[in-house]
């Protein structure tokens, strides 16, 4: 039995892919298997996958027809041997003693699932590295469920939209908490983020967790535009998720007052993108989103007074169904922050 097993979804990602696996073929925990899903990618990412199999007897792929991040995922959950388990983007790439120092965290201390953080790339070159802890932070049993409110939401008053990120790809996970209750990621077509289900169903499952400051994992910057892949019917999207995420929490004091300002959060990035769409369909959108029954149930349990500044004015716009503001407001906030983009370069 191998000691981590990498699962890594291959989709159209033939210009980075090659940097990926060799940050995995490479790393110092040797006892390693790496299990390439190819999604039905339709560049030459299959090749590449097979080329990589010949040349190390650790690496297995599997061919699929197109399905979607979160089901890649469960397809290299089927196969996969080791004994704990990591996710890793392929058009992203890791520090070469990430799953040994995150492997022997876990053995020396019996955890479940370790975290890690990471560094995020901002321009071409330019890294930042997170801090969500600055020294390493333990959770047992019943305390895991606050760092689950953290992982969904923050708590109102807090600045920052959550305290952890909800990626899985910062973090291994024991693999047998996974095989005995079957766990599996939702496809992110039906619920938009198909991470923030899984955490939670493994969480709640865990005894301990340990978040350690060291920083190995770099999230990509791939230079797609956000408003050429927003879809339109993300808004519902978000909702299947809002209501999945109240029904795994049921039973988690104060996760509905989490969840509603993670739904206010996700509606904000819908609403400023279908304001940044400069056609009739994206408006129809736009007034659908504003008067859906949803708010009525949000707006009386969650303040606005709970949340920062700007959020809290949009939050106020939104209730109050002001689409000229909401669209005027989108459209500022997005060209101020390409402007600071702009000069920070």
């Amino acid at each position: 039995m191998a000691k981590v097993s990498v699962i890594v979804p291959v989709y159209n990602v033939e210009k980075y892919l090659n940097r990926c696996i060799q940050s995995l073929i490479n790393q110092s925990l040797n006892d390693i298997e790496i299990i390439l899903i190819d999604d039905g990618s339709p560049d030459n990412c299959p090749q590449i996958c097979d080329n990589f199999v010949m040349q190390d007897n650790r690496i297995k792929v599997i061919h699929k027809e197109n399905g979607g991040l979160g089901f890649a995922r469960n397809s290299g959950i089927e196969i996969a041997t080791g004994e704990f388990i990591a996710f890793i983007d392929s058009d992203d790439y890791v520090e070469l003693d990430m799953l040994q120092k995150l492997y022997l965290e876990a053995i020396n201390h019996n955890a479940d699932a370790v975290y890690s953080n990471f560094y995020i790339e901002q321009g071409t070159g330019e890294w930042i590295k997170s801090h969500e802890v600055n020294q390493r932070k333990e959770w047992h049993n019943i305390d895991i469920q606050d760092f689950i409110l953290d992982m969904i939401a923050s708590a109102p008053n807090i600045k920052q939209e959550r305290q952890y990120q909800m990626s899985v790809w910062h973090s291994i996970y024991r693999r047998e908490i996974i095989n005995r209750y079957k766990l599996r990621f939702l496809s992110e077509r039906q619920v938009g983020s198909e991470d923030i289900p899984f955490q939670i169903d493994f969480l709640l499952k865990s005894k301990t967790v340990i978040y350690i400051p060291d920083a190995f994992y770099h999230y990509c910057n791939n230079g797609k535009s956000l408003t050429s892949t927003y879809k339109l019917n993300m808004f519902y999207i978000y909702k299947n998720l809002f209501h999945v995420l109240n029904t795994k929490t049921k039973n988690i004091p104060f996760a509905q007052q989490r969840i509603d300002r993670f739904f206010i959060g996700y509606s904000r990035y819908c609403i400023t993108h279908l304001s940044l769409i400069n056609n009739k369909t994206a408006h129809t959108e736009l007034i659908n989103l504003i008067n859906d029954p949803i708010w009525n149930n949000i707006s009386l349990r969650y303040k606005p007074s709970y949340l920062p500044l700007y959020q809290q004015l949009f939050y106020r716009l939104t209730i109050n169904k002001h689409i000229f503001l909401l669209k005027s407001m989108s459209k500022f906030a997005y060209k101020i922050k390409h402007i600071l983009k702009y000069r920070n370069n």
